[in-house]
């Protein structure tokens, strides 16, 4: 059987901007989170092009430390912000516990283990320039 290359023609947020960007200073508003809780990605996103433009700030997450086998990059969060040449914008992005849940078979429903949790920024799966690990806390 061939192999079959998986990779998308065009990532999510492909085409929205006729300009460049930087990414900056990324922060998040703890250091864990649980399943009840929350935490507040922050980015700062610059317009380094001559022309005005939206750019597509997605947030990913990937869960390093899982006892299930998951995806590369979960898309957690996006946000379309509008940019003029030379401006920089904050984009806020929450991030839920409950966002982090995935199913278990052994207790048949949904569950928030323990992880260690990378949280990475840009402006596609395959651009993504900031990167912060955070803890994931069952309760």
């Amino acid at each position: 059987m061939p192999s079959v290359d998986s990779s998308a023609l065009y990532p999510f947020g492909f085409g929205q901007s006729y300009t460049t960007s930087e990414y900056s200073n990324l922060r998040i508003s703890a250091d864990a989170v649980n399943a009840a809780g929350e935490v507040i990605v922050r980015v700062e996103v610059k317009n380094t092009g001559t022309r005005a433009g939206d750019e597509v700030v997605q947030m990913y997450v990937k869960c390093l430390t899982s006892a299930v086998e998951r995806s590369k990059k979960e898309l957690r969060g996006f946000q379309s912000i509008p940019l003029r040449p030379n401006k920089t914008r904050t984009v806020w992005l929450p991030l839920k516990g409950t966002d982090l849940t995935y199913w278990h078979g052994g207790n048949q429903g949904f569950v928030v283990k323990p992880d260690r949790l990378r949280i990475v920024l840009g402006a596609s799966p395959a651009d993504v320039p900031l990167e912060k690990t955070i803890k994931v806390k069952e309760k």
